[in-house]
């Protein structure tokens, strides 16, 4: 009897800390070359790939499609929080402490952004600063 084998999996990708720093702060300097809608040509994702093989601790070692699909969630975050402090009445971001959600008022303000699904990106940031927001700001068009 034959065992048809199935075909394997690629392995997960785990990003780092180091490694997503690393990305960040590659992009940062190439931001120059960033299109209108916040997308780098696929040479720059390849580069990264390359500036941040010497951080990697897990997992397969990053292509330039990985780092394309890291930076589109590094975005995601990015224009979530964007929209949660400069589109909703009653709100404040700060890079120390997040949204800092105190009181009953904030709190309901809170609950009522994070009832979207696509917003729940920002949960971790709720009393906590996200570590990229500035740098963000300085690449994003």
């Amino acid at each position: 009897m034959s065992q048809e084998s199935k075909p394997k999996k690629a392995p997960k990708v785990i990003w780092n800390d180091a490694e997503t720093d690393a990305l960040v702060t590659y992009l940062h300097t190439e931001c120059s070359k960033i299109g209108d809608s916040g997308i780098f040509k696929p040479q720059v994702y390849n580069d990264t790939a390359t500036a941040i093989a010497a951080h990697l601790t897990l997992g397969p070692i990053k292509t330039g499609g990985h780092c394309k699909t890291k930076w589109q969630s590094l975005k995601t975050i990015y224009h979530v929080i964007e929209n949660y402090h400069l589109h909703t009445s009653g709100t404040h971001w700060d890079n120390q402490i997040g949204a800092g959600i105190e009181g009953k008022a904030a709190s309901d303000v809170w609950d009522a952004y994070m009832e979207k699904k696509a917003n729940h990106v920002m949960c971790p940031y709720r009393n906590t600063g996200w570590t990229y927001y500035a740098q963000m700001q300085e690449i994003m068009p």
